[in-house]
């Protein structure tokens, strides 16, 4: 038993980078015309291991007289029972979406609590490799206009490649998720300049926060426009609150405070600076380099979707009021995951997830309608306690690095909006909720829990 915890334990690492890495390539838009049974395949081997670890995290609860998150495995339970009271409509497919959780829920989270730095810096260093690439490569896209789009079953929209409808799709699937993950990259990049040495390796990680800043400029995400704003303003007021430690806390606060908002204007200038830049390098570059595209002559970053005679929201509100129209039907146990769209179309056919067969792009309302209030309270309980002790641990300071857990903190509140914004986090086989739990468990190591004054 001890040998196969050893090589369970060497098995960690590898599988979370590859796990990682094949999240990567799924939200790259031709990786979905090839073969679904290839997908499958991998994803199946990734689901075996993972189970693997389960087994062993498992027997060592026993052992050691340890446990999970109570709140997530009651969330998991309700997942469970909500399949089979709602089978069987898409009861194969929930099964196979909750064992995705559970390696998230009692994996990747348990993982995430050891606090391997060398597991973390390599997690860190293939997303800014790997993503870098892939931004160059949609950069590139934008200052020649190219755009491409195709249907695919595959895809709500099908595949859209380069610049479409005034956003930089690039090579990924969806721009809010891309330039999510590329204000992640912007994170990883500094932080990894941190402890970098060598001037090569410096200067390649300040070009990547350079271009994913490009990239989160020009893909006209608003989620991602919200969330680098906010995680500029949780970091300048703490960083200056920790700084300014001997003062006294009322000037601390107003001293942070006033910093926060000289950031987000420096900021905000920048933003409209960088897209200025781009479009003035665009025009330049296509009056040299003709690609066909009907749209060259008149470079715009103006969304026609979300304009004076659109929907703000982007149809957001009419999903959000859905999701309660569906939670409202079935308030305690919900519609299960995967059977949302069909027991929408057969009972309320008139709603906005019936007509455009999307899900609720939030991941409260997500909940409400798929699992009820049986399954979104524990949830949410789980978010809003580990929001107030990490608030509670970043203003008392007890904890023995306050800058690094500070970063982790900023990596969490960034999928976390995004969460609030598109689906994520939970009920989703995601990079997003991959980064989410991983850094979570971060924040709730062991050494964490020994310095936090904190206990619920």
């Amino acid at each position: 038993m001890k040998k196969a915890n050893e090589i369970l334990d060497k098995v960690e690492i590898p599988f979370i980078l590859v796990w990682e890495f094949m999240l990567i390539l799924r939200m790259i838009s031709t990786y979905s015309l090839i073969p679904s049974k290839v997908d499958s395949i991998v994803f199946t081997i990734i689901s075996l291991v993972g189970g693997l670890l389960l087994i062993r995290n498992g027997i060592d609860w026993v052992q050691k007289r340890q446990r999970p998150s109570l709140l997530l495995l009651l969330f998991t339970l309700v997942l469970i029972m909500s399949s089979i009271v709602n089978g069987p409509t898409g009861l194969m497919a929930n099964f196979k979406l909750i064992i995705w959780e559970v390696l998230f829920f009692f994996v990747v989270y348990e993982i995430g609590k050891k606090d391997q730095k060398e597991l973390f810096r390599l997690v860190e260093k293939v997303l800014v490799v790997t993503w870098l690439v892939l931004v160059v490569i949609s950069l590139g896209m934008f200052f020649v206009q190219f755009q491409y789009t195709a249907p695919l079953d595959k895809l709500y929209y099908g595949i859209r490649m380069g610049f479409v409808e005034n956003r930089l799709y690039g090579v990924f699937v969806d721009p809010n998720y891309s330039a999510t993950i590329s204000v992640v990259a912007i994170c990883f990049s500094l932080h990894l300049f941190k402890e970098a040495k060598a001037k090569l390796y410096k200067g390649f990680l300040i070009t990547s926060v350079i271009l994913e800043f490009f990239f989160v400029v020009l893909s006209g995400s608003r989620t991602a426009s919200i969330e680098i704003m906010a995680i500029t303003i949780i970091w300048v007021f703490f960083y200056f609150y920790y700084a300014k430690r001997t003062t006294a806390l009322f000037k601390r606060l107003v001293y942070s405070a006033g910093f926060s908002v000289i950031a987000i204007v420096a900021l905000f200038l920048t933003m409209e600076v960088t897209q200025r830049v781009s479009l003035v390098s665009a025009e330049a570059v296509s009056k040299v380099i003709v690609i066909k595209n009907e749209n060259k002559d008149n470079i715009s970053l103006d969304r026609p979707d979300t304009g004076e005679d659109s929907d703000i929201s982007n149809s957001r509100f009419k999903l959000w009021n859905s999701a309660i129209e569906i939670f409202e039907s079935k308030p305690i146990i919900g519609t299960s995951p995967k059977g949302i769209l069909p027991y929408a179309q057969e009972h309320l056919p008139n709603t906005w997830i019936s007509k455009k067969e999307q899900t609720p792009h939030n991941f409260v309302f997500f909940l409400l309608a798929t699992t009820g209030l049986l399954g979104t309270i524990p949830f949410i309980i789980f978010v809003l306690y580990n929001a107030f002790k990490t608030l509670w641990t970043l203003f008392k300071m007890n904890t023995s690095n306050y800058t690094e857990y500070l970063y982790q903190s900023l990596i969490v509140v960034t999928i976390l909006i995004s969460a609030c914004l598109i689906t994520d986090i939970v009920l989703v086989n995601r990079l997003g909720a991959m980064i989410f739990f991983l850094y979570i468990g971060r924040l709730n190591s062991k050494k964490e829990k020994e310095t936090s004054e904190l206990e619920i």
